[in-house]
Order: structure tokens, then sequence, then C-alpha cells
């Protein structure tokens, strides 16, 4: 190791470690809106230029990446130490009014170069080349032709706008990752690497592993669980696939199979209660209500996500006679000296639905989930993974930080020079006043705005964009924020750019474009979920318990009928016109209110289709599927071999 990789390693330590410092401090002692935005956004900044630094093989290259490193990280830290002396004249000072000086033009520029450098790093050009063209449209709006062209604001403005008051930079995005997002970060972190990733994976091997198609359900129910600690759809394609995949690819599955199976049952993590993904934190500060709000009416979505996933890798395995593994506990570590961990998530979970706030929870919750692996020798681990645990999380704070931090120029931009306003009217018009056509023309853009774009980048600028447009329509305002974040979730999976497709396939070595498709396709009745809940907000548990738990039973007996009509297959093949039916009524059943006399028939078709199937039809056809013979099932030493790696996995 050379001088200067010692001398990097060190000073990525300190930075992070003053960093972690810094965002624990504000559990204690809060610092005001304008002093800890900005010391968040450049400390991130800076461990960020040593986490991602310039990589190239000529020496003088290297050496030239190495001093612009050296002249982000001085400069970062120097607007951190400007903010701090300035913070008086920062709170007083009234914004579009007062006088913006030289020193505050400088700093908005070099601060936002520097910025927009780590966006590139963070996530590549897909958000960066969009945080571009609203900057050039703020800045030449005039040359913009009608309707969408204004007056354009002036560098002083822009300072201003971004940089100087709680909005751009330092407004939504960034209160929001410093007041939730760093809390659920460090509980998911401490979780994991102290062995509760790995607990969730093996509680998902005993539930579903003698299952029928029990391969395919351990993943999803894998997924499922880490997904509430984790909230990111790569992540948990990353920890929970590297033993999954190799499991149903043993189990009969093709590469694309397996690895689709993994991409949408991990997508639905950042769709799952309690700790969904980064973008339900940002929704319930925009929206200004309890994150516990958010949790709550993602219940009945989530489970009806995971139900037609099940019930679809089910009815997959029992027509077809492959994905079902040959499972005994010897093939797992012993669970009962390891569900202790369960304390941590459970308290967490306790205390959110209690009425305690979000990073109040997320917070104790880690502290226990820090001691509790302590109490048992099956689970204890050396005092030196605290160090490791301090340093990793100020990391993925500040991995995530700066492109949730820059989307603030885009609402800044958006919202000043009314592009937003523009655009509820532009789509009000091309929806023809059609709420169905808009909420389709919506459904578009979000998935085009989630191809290579972080799920959280996706919904903060949909939400500025499209939401407007629906509440205008008459869309309850928590349901068209639930309908745009669902979309942007789902375009992780969507091709042709399909962050957690690409990342499956790439562990199972599969054809990616195959793998988006059949995710895509797997995960296809979550294209009707959100519409149900547009239709009839009790989905998202507003209103009496009575008729919520009503709807969730017609909800999950949608889904029944949406993967007898995917898989055409409910005891035996089902025919193409019975098929029909079966998608008619969970459309039906999905796009009516719930209650509705229409609503009543529907589901009393499914029951009667359901009869059909198992009663009568057996009578009249004899058309059972010829039953493949599954692979030789994984024996225990064959799992025992794979699960190593994952246990890195974490």
């Amino acid at each position: 190791m050379t001088t200067y990789d010692k001398f990097h390693r060190l000073i990525l330590a300190v930075l992070s470690l003053v960093y972690f410092a810094f965002l624990v401090k504000q559990f204690y002692w809060p610092d005001p809106p304008m002093l800890a935005a900005p010391v968040h956004v450049f400390l991130a900044m800076a461990v960020t230029t040593l986490l991602v630094p310039f990589k190239a093989a000529s020496p003088v290259l290297r050496l030239l990446g190495r001093a612009v490193e050296l002249v982000m990280i001085v400069s970062c830290l120097a607007i951190a130490v400007h903010y701090v002396l300035d913070l008086d004249r920062m709170q007083t000072r009234l914004p579009y009014i007062d006088e913006v000086f030289t020193v505050d033009k400088v700093v908005f520029v070099v601060g936002t170069l520097a910025l927009l450098e780590g966006v590139r790093r963070c996530v590549g050009w897909s958000l960066l080349g969009m945080i571009l063209a609203f900057l050039a449209y703020g800045a030449f709006g005039n040359l913009v032709p009608a309707p969408l062209g204004f007056s354009g604001f002036d560098l002083g403005q822009l300072a201003d706008m971004m940089s100087m008051n709680t909005d751009g930079l330092f407004g939504v995005t960034a209160t929001t990752s410093i007041n939730f997002v760093f809390y659920f970060i460090m509980f998911g972190a401490i979780f994991a690497s102290t062995g509760g990733g790995q607990l969730f994976i093996d509680i998902a091997m005993m539930a579903a592993g003698r299952m029928v198609g029990g391969a395919a359900k351990a993943a999803l129910i894998g997924s499922a669980l880490f997904g509430t600690i984790s909230g990111s759809a790569v992540s948990n394609v990353a920890a929970v696939g590297v033993l999954t995949i190799p499991l149903m690819r043993r189990a009969g599955y093709t590469a694309e199979q397996a690895a689709a199976t993994e991409a949408i049952g991990s997508t639905g993590g950042q769709l799952m209660p309690p700790v969904m993904g980064i973008a339900a934190f940002v929704m319930a500060d925009i929206l200004g209500v309890p994150y516990t709000r958010i949790a709550l009416a993602g219940i009945i979505p989530a489970l009806a996500f995971y139900g037609a996933l099940f019930l679809i890798v089910d009815l997959r395995a029992r027509k077809s006679g492959v994905g079902t593994i040959d499972f005994d506990a010897s093939m797992i570590a012993p669970l009962m000296p390891r569900l202790h961990l369960l304390i941590g998530p459970l308290l967490m979970l306790g205390m959110l639905f209690t009425g305690f706030s979000a990073p109040f929870s997320a917070f104790y919750a880690s502290i226990v989930a820090l001691l509790v692996p302590l109490l048992r020798k099956e689970t204890r681990y050396d005092l030196r993974r605290l160090y490791e645990i301090a340093l990793d999380v100020p990391k993925q704070m500040a991995m995530l930080s700066i492109p949730l931090c820059t989307i603030g120029i885009i609402m800044a931009i958006a919202t000043q020079s009314n592009l937003a306003l523009k655009f509820v009217t532009g789509l009000t018009v091309l929806g023809g006043g059609s709420l169905y056509l808009s909420l389709i023309l919506i459904v578009i853009g979000c998935l085009i705005m989630g191809m290579g774009l972080p799920t959280v980048a996706a919904y903060i600028i949909g939400s500025v964009m499209f939401v407007p447009a629906l509440v205008d329509m008459g869309v309850d305002r928590l349901a068209a924020n639930f309908f745009v974040m669902f979309f942007c979730v789902l375009s992780m999976v969507t091709p042709p750019v399909a962050l957690a497709s690409f990342a499956a396939a790439g562990m199972a070595k599969a054809n990616t474009m195959k793998t988006g498709m059949l995710a895509s396709g797997l995960g296809a009745v979550s294209f009707l979920i959100p519409f149900g809940f547009v239709s009839d907000p009790i989905i998202l548990w507003s209103g009496p318990i009575g008729p919520i738990l009503i709807a969730a039973f017609g909800m999950m007996c949608a889904i029944v009928a949406w993967a007898m009509f995917i898989q055409g297959w409910m005891k035996q093949n089902l025919s193409w016109p019975e098929r029909l039916v079966c998608l008619a009524i969970c459309v039906g059943i999905v796009l009516l209110k719930s209650l509705d006399p229409l609503w009543f028939a529907l589901l009393g078709a499914f029951f009667l289709m359901i009869g059909w199937c198992f009663l009568l039809r057996p009578k009249f056809f004899d058309d059972a599927p010829r039953i493949v013979a599954p692979p030789p099932a994984m024996t225990a030493d064959e799992l025992m071999a794979q699960a190593p790696s994952a246990a890195h996995a974490e």
C-alpha cells in the first residue's frame, strides 16, 4: 500500500467519523436548519469524494485527479465552515429580498459544481443530465419558447434560491435525510452487520423450504423480510440473492427465472412496512404527516404485492413440478439461539405504532440491536465491529445523501419557474379530462424517469410534476403520492434500464433484458394495485377498520384471480376464456370501490370460478398438466457449501 493510499484511508476514516458524530449529535442537540443542512450536505460530499475516487490508467491523469479531489474536499469543508460562521445572517435575511453578496455566489457555484460531480460518481450520468437540464432551463428560460418559457434567473437569484434558504439544496430532501433517513440507515447497518440479515434469510428458508416451489418462495420471503430493514432494491438483491439465486437454479429454474424472481421480490422491499424505501420518508415530510401514517397506508398494497408473487410462484411450481427442494433444518444454522436478534426490529415496530416518532424509534432500536447480540455467545461479535459500523453508516449515508439533496435543484426550479404548474395544465389537456388516461400518461412518465434514477429521485421529481395534476382531478393527496411512488419503485425492474433486474441478472449470469421482461411480468399485478387505491383510498388504511378489512379481503381475492390468469392453472390447465374471466374479475375488483354492489357481484363471480376449478371442472375435463420431474434436490452439504458467501453479503 502506497503512502498516498494510507493517507487516503486515514482521511476517509476521520471525515466519516466526524460526519457520523455530527449526525448523531442532531438527535440530542439539533442545529438550526441553515446550519444542519449545509454542514450535512458538504460533509457528505467530502466523504463521497474519497469513497469514489477518480481512476485513470495514466500516472499523470491519476495525479491530476488526486489534486482535483483534494481541492474538492478542501472546498467542501470551507463551505461548511462558511455556513457555521455566517449562520446569523443566513437565519435573519429575507429570501429573494436581501442582497446576495459575491461570496454567496462563489459558494453557490463552487458547491454546486462539487455536488454535480458527486452525483456523477454516485449514480452516473442519468440524474446528472436531468439536473443540468433544469439548471440550464432556470438560467436560460427566456430562450425557451412558449408556453414553457419564462424570464429566467440570474446568478444571484439562483444562489438565493438554491443555497441561502431552506429550499433548493437545503430543502425537504436534505432535512429528510438528516431527520429520518439517517436513523434507519443506522439501524439497518447495525442489524445486518450483527447477524440480523442472515437470520431473516434463514427464517425464510425455514418457512418456505418444505413448500411446493420452496426455492422461489424462500427468495420472496427473504427479500420481503430483508426489505423491512433495507429499503433498497439493489442492496436487497445483493444480500439475499447470493443464496437464493443459486438455490433456485439448483431447483430447476432457468438463470433468467431465478434472477427475475429475486429482482421483483427485492424491489417490493421498498414497499414493505415498517421500513419502506427512502421515498416513503420524503413522502411523509412532503405531506406533513407522521411516518407511521405512510407505513400504515403501505400495509395492504405490500401484502397484495407479495401475495400475488407468492401465488404465481406456487401455481408455477404445481403446474411444472420445478422449484421444490428437499429441505431439512440441518441446511441452516439453528434459529433458536439467534431469535433474540429480532428484539431490535420488534422494538422499533412497537414504538412506531404506539406513537413514538420514527427517528426516536429507529435510534433506540439501533442501540438495542447493537447490545442484544452480546447476550449469547452464538451471536456475540468482536468489539472491533463497532468501528466498522461507525465507518459503514456515514459511508452509506453520504452515497445516498448527495443525489437526494441535489434533487432539491430540480424541485426549486420547477416550482419557482411555474414549470410544475404548466406541466399540470399540459397533462390535463393531453389527458382530455379523463382520469384514467392521465393516470396512464403518468405511469409512462414515472417509468421513464425511473430508468437509471434512484427511486427516491424519480419519486421527488414525480411528486412535483405529477401529483398536483392528480390532486386537481380529485384524487386523494395520499393516494396520488402513493401512485407515483409505486411506479417509480417498479421502474427498478422494467426495461430497458432496470437496476434491480440488472443486479440480479449479473449474479445469475443471465440475459439482462430477458430478466427485466420476466420480472415485469411477475410483478404485473403491481401495475393494477395503484389504480385500486386511486379509485378506493380505503385500501391505504383510510377509514373504519371494518370496511378496510373488507377491502383488503377483496384485494386478496383479486390477486388470486390474477395469479390464475398469469399461470393459466388452478388444479388443472385453464383455457383462455377461463383465464380472461379471471382477468376481468381481478381488474373489476381492483378498480371498483369496495362495498359497491357490482364489486360484491365480482367477488361472487370469483368464488364461483374457484368452485368451478375445484369441484365441477375436474368432472368434465381431464387435462391435468404433465408434471415435469424436478431436478435432483440440493443436499444439505451442497447448500451449506454456498452459505458462507451469503453471510458475507451483508
